[in-house]
């Protein structure tokens, strides 16, 4: 009764908290922003590090931001519309707090009014956003029966036997540390990092996985597909992005943290998968790059992807048409002068002459001429340091609004989460 009551008053604090936002600092920044301007604090999450933000394309979900938090774990609707932003009346609150496998909610995917997935730590959970009921939980851990050997990013004890290994399988593996998901051609993909710990706690990986299951529109909703993974070319694997018909997984490569630096130890990769043959038909590798964790940027045209890095203040150009880089390792877009930074996410708004890339180290999002070959970055940035913060604030996923702004909505058409503190802040960009 007592653990009961805990979990609701840690779900009343942060509705409590969400209810209590809406007055925030108000910048402005010039160039092609010259009337753009910034809302710090426009939502309170209480809830420090939010992992995600979706605002989905889809009817009746368009002017509705679903956020992820962790304390507690949940999925929080935030109606677009009103002003001060306020938790969502048509769609309710996804408590995790009862659950212990969603203790570290990660990546969300909306379907429909009624279909949403959830990377939750441990689980996959399928659950209708607007009930906020839990449908059905996938475990993600579940043993897999490996037809190959995964190579380890460096020999280590990934198993505390007291013995350092290079590989792992044939045979049984359990995959861990579920990363990113996508839905296409009838099934759901999941990456899966597989990160593995030495007794003095150094980290490496397992070779990527991608698991794969089956999408049914009634219990159960989630079964393993005939072929339940793909291993990936790379090690951490990450980011998914949907392209011209495709999926393309990220493996963002091991990294050793150096003083405040992380330094890449092994490439970067794109493996391109086709849906329906469940076969890796392309692969590309980006080099020491780090690549960051989110989804590529692809451009109206799905030509081009735009992809940051989580260790340095750099973007690279893919051509998805040839699966090639454009603008790689020998000749990034430098988005700032700053040797190391973490670009944590990008996103193309409406009209797609602009890439929006906002930067964790810096605070700050910065934008990039889509419409000028050379691809510069705009001079100015927008501000989503908060001024009194002893720390990092740290800008983190961003959300365009779906439609033409101004047209099909008023008001902001970015949304970005600040990490510390934890909140959505906005910017009105046209």
């Amino acid at each position: 009764m007592q653990q009961s009551l805990r979990r609701l008053g840690l779900l009343s604090l942060l509705l409590i908290a969400l209810a209590a936002c809406g007055s925030g600092t108000i910048q402005t920044g010039p160039g092609s922003f010259a009337t753009a301007t910034t809302v710090l604090n426009a939502f309170s999450l209480g809830s420090d590090f939010p992992p995600d933000v979706q605002i989905p394309d889809i009817a009746g979900m368009d002017s509705t931001a679903f956020v992820v938090t962790f304390t507690p774990a949940a999925v929080v609707p935030v109606d677009l519309n009103s002003t001060p932003l306020k938790v969502s009346e048509q769609f309710k609150v996804l408590d995790l707090s009862t659950l212990p496998a969603a203790a570290f909610p990660n990546r969300l995917r909306l379907l429909s009014p009624t279909q949403g997935l959830l990377l939750a730590g441990a689980a996959l959970i399928y659950f209708n956003p607007g009930t906020g009921a839990i449908l059905g939980q996938t475990d993600l851990g579940a043993a897999l029966d490996l037809t190959e050997t995964l190579a380890y990013s460096r020999p280590g004890d990934c198993d505390f036997d007291g013995s350092p290994e290079s590989s792992v399988g044939p045979g049984t593996f359990s995959p861990s540390f579920a990363a990113d998901l996508a839905v296409l051609g009838g099934k759901v993909f999941v990456t899966m990092s597989n990160s593995c710990f030495d007794p003095d706690f150094s980290s490496f990986y397992v070779q990527g996985l991608v698991r794969i299951f089956d999408l049914h529109e009634a219990e159960p909703f989630l079964t393993p597909a005939a072929k339940p993974y793909l291993a990936l070319s790379g090690f951490n694997a990450t980011g998914l992005t949907v392209a011209n018909g495709k999926l393309i997984a990220t493996s963002s490569g091991d990294t050793e943290l150096v003083g405040n630096a992380s330094l890449p130890e092994t490439p970067s990769f794109l493996d391109e998968i086709d849906p329906q043959t469940l076969q890796i038909t392309r692969s590309l590798n980006l080099g020491k790059v780090a690549a960051n964790f989110r989804a590529m940027a692809v451009t109206e045209d799905g030509a081009e992807g735009f992809l940051g890095s989580s260790a340095f203040s750099e973007v690279y150009e893919i051509n998805l048409r040839n699966f090639s880089v454009q603008r790689g390792i020998d000749n990034p877009i430098s988005v700032s002068a700053l040797e190391q930074d973490y670009i944590s996410d990008q996103t193309i708004p409406f009209g797609g002459k602009l890439l929006f890339v906002s930067s964790f180290n810096q605070s700050q999002v910065f934008a990039i001429d889509l419409a000028d070959p050379n691809l510069p970055v705009l001079e100015q940035s927008l501000n989503f340091a908060f001024s009194e913060n002893p720390g990092v604030t740290g800008a983190g996923p961003m959300a365009v609004r779906p439609g033409e702004p101004g047209v099909d909505f008023s008001g902001p058409d970015l949304f970005v989460l600040t990490n510390a503190p934890g909140t959505i802040s906005t910017a009105k960009t046209y």
